[in-house]
């Protein structure tokens, strides 16, 4: 048995390097009790190859904390809050209300799990059909 998932994790290795080029994600997600949602995709990052978890989590922290500024929803990004920016996507998939949800940053390398890099927003994130509002317990 030992050997039949020894072989299978070698071909699955075999598969994924024999893809291309590597590639990492990172993407911000909402949790609920009864979902995950994707709210923003950040660009990808380049990586060297598709054993580097280390080096994606960390250019995906990099750019996080860069285009979020150290992940506030109230920080101004193109005249507009980080904030506004994943309840405009939020409602544009049908997902009109959130309320007192943190946003966490996750990235995703070579087409493997999404994985937590340990960075959550500094405030909760309240959308109201589209519009970031401020959170009331």
């Amino acid at each position: 048995m030992k050997a039949i998932i020894l072989a299978l994790v070698v071909i699955g290795a075999a598969y994924i390097s024999a893809q291309g080029e590597p590639w990492c994600r990172c993407a911000l997600f909402v949790s609920s009790s009864h979902a995950e949602w994707m709210v923003y995709e950040l660009p990808e990052v380049p990586i060297t190859d598709c054993e580097s978890h280390n080096q994606c989590k960390n250019r995906c922290t990099n750019e996080f904390n860069e285009m979020t500024n150290e992940m506030d929803l109230w920080s101004t990004f193109d005249n507009s809050t980080v904030g506004q920016y994943i309840c405009e996507n939020l409602y544009s998939n049908f997902i009109f209300f959130i309320h007192n949800s943190y946003v966490h940053a996750y990235y995703e390398m070579c087409g493997g799990p999404w994985e937590y890099t340990g960075l959550d927003s500094q405030q909760m994130l309240c959308c109201d059909r589209g519009q970031h509002k401020h959170c009331i317990s």
